[in-house]
């Protein structure tokens, strides 16, 4: 493409009313001309004025599309829409209520056109109110070329695939082409894990760096996590998919543990929020996670709850014994 736009930023949107201005505005303190940014909104079913607002910026940007989807289609599926959408050599993504700090997306460019890699990470700041908090990215090691598989298992502890956030960090646009770093449509919440694991071990190249940050605003009432239902049990789904991914080639068996081991540490998450769940959600939550666990080999099952401390061990309890009862692990 001869005027092929250096970045593609993709921003899904529903009802954002009070936060698109700001989320667009930040755009335009990347220190990257207008020229070489494509700006790419999908209004996903929008009742309040989010697209209204966000066409004002058109002006802003040479390279900017708003494309519309009459009803919601869920946040994998409108940020696929604008992948497909897209022309820019690199992507990225934002979601509506959050920000950039300034400069923040000329050192991911920067950085991932140096070092050559596939795809680019970086910490996260969460904001709550005026409040800030850092969440560093689980990698010590920063601006250099590192294979994705290395990256992946640390005994128990959190590593690059417990880091899900789309939105900080850019990637190539051979995996958008390779369908890489298109999202699972059927995941309504937990989507950027099962994502998350296969960039992890579908790619051959990444890169950590210190940036200016992506900002993530937390407390948003629209928020999916704002209250207990259904969608939050997608995350069972989600893991599920990860484990069958480490089945799916002998290379990828020694990972089988550790995404098991995220499928309960979820779990054990989900369950201290048992206070605000239907007794129908909780009696589907535990017998999915039951079912679910028939992925896991016998070994990295046992590997896996010799690992829980106490209090985990007896927020699980209920699960545990179903499955000790089906394996027969207790005769």
């Amino acid at each position: 493409m001869s005027n092929q736009p250096l970045l593609s930023v993709v921003i899904p949107a529903k009802d954002v009313e009070p936060y698109i201005a700001e989320t667009l505005n930040c755009l335009l303190y990347q220190q990257i001309p207008p020229k070489d940014l494509e700006v790419v909104v999908v209004n996903d079913g929008s009742t309040d004025s989010t697209a209204e607002i966000a066409e004002r910026f058109a002006y802003r940007f040479p390279n900017f599309r708003l494309l519309h989807n009459p009803s919601p289609t869920g946040l994998p599926a409108a940020r696929n829409k604008g992948m497909k959408n897209c022309t820019g050599r690199y992507i990225t993504f934002i979601d509506s209520d959050d920000w950039f700090a300034n400069g923040h997306l000329r050192v991911l460019v920067d950085a991932i056109q140096s070092l050559d890699v596939d795809f680019v990470r970086t910490d996260v700041i969460r904001a709550a109110g005026k409040r800030r908090q850092l969440m560093v990215a689980p990698c010590a090691l920063r601006d250099r070329k590192l294979n994705p598989l290395d990256f992946v298992v640390d005994g128990w502890n959190h590593t690059m695939v417990d880091f899900p956030n789309a939105f900080a960090g850019i990637y190539k646009r051979e995996l958008l082409e390779s369908g890489v770093l298109l999202f699972d449509e059927s995941l309504w919440s937990a989507e950027d894990r099962e994502w998350n694991w296969r960039i992890f071990l579908g790619t051959e190249s990444f890169a950590v760096v210190d940036s200016p940050g992506p900002i993530y605003r937390r407390g948003v009432e629209t928020s999916i996590t704002a209250v207990y239902n259904s969608k939050q049990l997608f995350y069972i789904d989600s893991c599920a998919k990860s484990i069958r991914l480490t089945r799916s080639e002998p290379r990828f068996h020694r990972f089988t543990a550790k995404a098991g081991h995220n499928l309960f540490a979820l779990t054990d998450t989900h369950l201290q929020r048992r206070h605000e769940m239907s007794r129908d959600i909780y009696q589907t939550l535990v017998d999915r996670v039951v079912e679910s666990s028939e992925l896991i080999p016998d070994d990295n099952l046992r590997e896996i709850f010799g690992s829980f401390k106490p209090a985990r061990a007896e927020i699980l309890k209920p699960i545990t014994t179903k499955i000790n009862r089906r394996r027969g692990f207790n005769k």
